[in-house]
Parts: structure tokens; C-alpha cells; sequence
């Protein structure tokens, strides 16, 4: 009888606490972003991505966006957001943070990376065969190592052609891409973050800037900027980030959930997005009459491509076995371009 009413009282809490763990709270994991909540990244790419992964977490995890700097403004500080744990999960742009992510800067180099989907497949790759290592790279989880659109110029005043650029004022995200700057003539500026663009620009602090038509868009700069040369002058590394401990902490389905989600899922997912935001901000932008879009062929880039070609070889004697890199880099988005 005793030992009937045992196995009964044990049976009884086992489905107790089967039934208490299936009903717990899903553990909240906090998304910085320092854009506004109806920017393109963070509403077309970040906020489906999140809910995807809610959703399949199966009942684990509640990611919740949060926007507009709510936990920091500084597009700078996202990283250490992450670090000290005052967000779990953030967007990151490494060219703010100089010095930490140096392998992942072969992404700014000119006239490699042609889309978002080829740069962002082509960085996952290279970070997950370990070829990007050391430094910020071993910080943090990454979920997502990509890359946008090739950057291109955007002025504040005419400008069509090379000889334009010439001692003007230019900001870039990083210093890869600063270098190019200096390179083609013109001054290079840093230290302005994309949500100070269009002020900078209208403040004449600025004359102009090298990105592409996403960035043009959150940021607003279309609205100052009316001159473009298309030319893909390198893209910039963008990465999502989670804080170490707190994925470990986690139970096997909220980790399932986020694994399925990460890596070149995620890097397909962004770059694919990316485009075809790209192409429909183009698209808007060719219908504005007051704005001036020199888009310039294989034959009229030949004096840009030898006007970088010594930032490229900066880059690459700056860099342990930068030759490899660099062509391990160019292979990856080729490969990513034929099997898209």
C-alpha cells in the first residue's frame, strides 16, 4: 500500500513537472537597434527575423525589439550593449568600432562585392571556416555576419565623374573605405555615424558620402544628397551579435531555434532583403527630377579601379597574409554570385 502511494505521488509530480516546465514564461531576450522602428533593416529584416525565431522556440523565447537607441543611441555602442549584457541580442556596423573586427574590413575593399546576398553568403562562409578570428570575434555569438549593398557616391554638389571628387569633404563608415576616399582625392572624414548624415551634410560639415540606397533611405540623406556616381566602391560589414552567456544559458529549444536561424539562413534571409530594397529605393530615387544618377560602365570605371588601387594594397600589407584573404574572399562571393 505505502509503496503503491509512492509511485503515485511520484508519478503525480513528474507530470506536475512536465506540465510546469510546458506552461513556464518564455525567457525574453532583449534586440537593440539603433534605428527607428519603421527603418528597412529593423522592420523588413530584424523584426520578422525575431518573431520567426519566437515562434519556432516553441513556447522558449519571446524576442522583443527594441528601437530608436531605446537601449542606447550610439550606433558605436551597440557592441558593448551586447558585452555587458545590457542588451542580448543587437545589430552591429564594425567599421564604428575600428581595431575589433580587422579580418571582416576586406568587405569595404572596391570592386568585389556586387550584392548584398553574394557579400553577406561570402562573409558567413569566411567567419565559419575561421578565416575571421581574433579580436571582437571571439566576444560574441554571431547570428548573422553580412553585408550590404556596394557603397557608391552621393554628393551635395555636381559631380559626374573623377576629377569631381577632388579635395571635397567625404564621410565614410570605416577606415577601409575612408582610405578609398583619400585615394580617389578626395578628404576623408570619420566619426559620423549614419543617423548625423543628412545634418552633417546640410551643415556643410560634409560634402559628401559613401553609401548605398538603403542607407540613403533610413537615413534620410536623399533629401540632401541629389547627386549619385554608381560604382560599387566596396560594401560595408553588418553584423547581429548576442551575447555569449546568455545563449549558453539558454534552454535546448530556445538554442535550437536561434542555431536554425543563424549563419548563412540568416545571411541569405538579409542579403536577399537587402537587394530588393536596393533595387525599389533605386527605383524611387531615378523618378526624382531635381536629382542627377551617373551609373557608370565596365569601360568608364577603368580610371577609378587604378585611382583605389593603392588603398587596396595598403589594405593588404596592413593585413596577416592579406594576399589570401583578399582572394579567398573574392572566391567565396563568386561562388556565392554562381549559386544563387
Amino acid at each position: 500500500m505505502f509503496n503503491r502511494f509512492i509511485g503515485a505521488a511520484v508519478l503525480a509530480a513528474a507530470v506536475f513537472g512536465i506540465s510546469a516546465g510546458a506552461s513556464a514564461d518564455p525567457i525574453t531576450l532583449r534586440f537593440s537597434s539603433f534605428e527607428p522602428p519603421q527603418a528597412f533593416i529593423t522592420s523588413k529584416i530584424l523584426t520578422p527575423w525575431a518573431q520567426r525565431v519566437t515562434a519556432e522556440s516553441k513556447g522558449t523565447l519571446k524576442i522583443e525589439m527594441y528601437p530608436g537607441g531605446t537601449l542606447g543611441r550610439d550606433p558605436a555602442a551597440q557592441l558593448k550593449l551586447v558585452i555587458d549584457g545590457v542588451a542580448d541580442i543587437a545589430w552591429i556596423v564594425p567599421g564604428y568600432t575600428p581595431g575589433r573586427f580587422d579580418a571582416a574590413t576586406v568587405v569595404e575593399l572596391p570592386f568585389i562585392v556586387h550584392s548584398a546576398y553574394a557579400g553577406s553568403v561570402a562573409s558567413t562562409r569566411m567567419y565559419e571556416k575561421g578565416l575571421w578570428k581574433g579580436g571582437g570575434f571571439d566576444d560574441v555569438k554571431f547570428l548573422c555576419v553580412c553585408a550590404n549593398n556596394p557603397v557608391f557616391v552621393n554628393t551635395t554638389f555636381p559631380a559626374s565623374k573623377l576629377e569631381d571628387i577632388k579635395g571635397h569633404k567625404f564621410r565614410a563608415a570605416g577606415p577601409v573605405s575612408l582610405n578609398v576616399i583619400k585615394s580617389l582625392g578626395g578628404v576623408p572624414i570619420g566619426g559620423i555615424t549614419g543617423p548625423q548624415l543628412a545634418e552633417a551634410m546640410s551643415r556643410g560639415v560634409i560634402d559628401g558620402t559613401l553609401n548605398e540606397w538603403n542607407a540613403l533611405q533610413t537615413f534620410r540623406v536623399l533629401d540632401v544628397a541629389k547627386n549619385q556616381i554608381v560604382l560599387p566602391l566596396g560594401s560595408t560589414s553588418l553584423m547581429v551579435i548576442m551575447n555569449k552567456a546568455k545563449y549558453a544559458s539558454l534552454p535546448p529549444e530556445a538554442k535550437a531555434a536561434l542555431d536554425k536561424n543563424s549563419g548563412e539562413v540568416f545571411a541569405k534571409f538579409f542579403g536577399t532583403k537587402f537587394d530588393e530594397n536596393n533595387r525599389a529605393v533605386h527605383d524611387l530615387a531615378k523618378a526624382d527630377k531635381k536629382r542627377t544618377i551617373t551609373v557608370l560602365t565596365e569601360a568608364q570605371q577603368g580610371p577609378w579601379r587604378k585611382a583605389v588601387q593603392p588603398a587596396i594594397d595598403e589594405w593588404k600589407k596592413s593585413m596577416p597574409d592579406g594576399d589570401r584573404l583578399l582572394k579567398a574572399f573574392s572566391d567565396e562571393v563568386a561562388a556565392a554570385e554562381a549559386s544563387k
